[in-house]
């Protein structure tokens, strides 16, 4: 059955909520990763977490757990399947999240490469389509140490200070 263009508008819009959630977390845009959710937005994370975390606590939980020792991340998203009923959607996206951390060996970094599903109810709000509740389930999770020559080490470190990701959301420009 063909997509009738608010179908297409709808999908669209909930496309840059779910890409403002993986470039927040990636660059560490932390505004832009709350720009994502509802005001009462909840997050499990199966298997790994065990209770349910607002936006702001899982944002805490990533920035101490990870951030010391972190020098990069990167989400791909894709295969998002869309149930949409009026200003209520549910969505499923196969993500694919590869991360690059400092190992406490010198000269070594940790590479992780973690797999699974984002699976959301989604509410159109004012301010466009939101996450009021996501579910995270990870289905890989593979870490390994590796050696990275040091001009690849060293473009890696001049994002971290960077302002390639910088982007207002509409709160920020007000």
């Amino acid at each position: 059955m063909p997509l009738t263009l608010e179908e297409v508008k709808c999908r669209a819009e909930i496309t840059d909520t779910l890409h403002r959630y993986a470039q927040g977390v990636d660059q560490r845009a932390w505004s832009l990763f709350l720009s994502a959710f509802t005001e009462d937005a909840f997050i499990d994370v199966v298997g790994y977490l065990e209770h349910t975390l607002t936006p702001a606590q899982f944002r805490d939980f990533l920035a101490t757990t990870f951030d010391e020792a972190r020098l990069s991340g990167q989400h791909v998203l894709s295969n998002t399947l869309f149930r949409i009923a009026g200003d209520e959607a549910h969505t499923v996206t196969e993500f694919l999240a590869v991360n690059l951390e400092r190992s406490s060996r010198e000269g070594l970094f940790l590479r992780q490469v973690a797999g699974g599903l984002y699976v959301d109810v989604l509410r159109r709000e004012a301010s466009g389509w939101r996450i009021a509740r996501r579910t995270i389930v990870r289905k890989s999770d593979d870490v390994e140490e590796r050696t990275y020559p040091p001009q690849t080490i060293a473009a890696v470190e001049a994002t971290l200070h960077s302002r390639f990701y910088a982007v207002e959301t509409d709160q920020e420009k007000r």
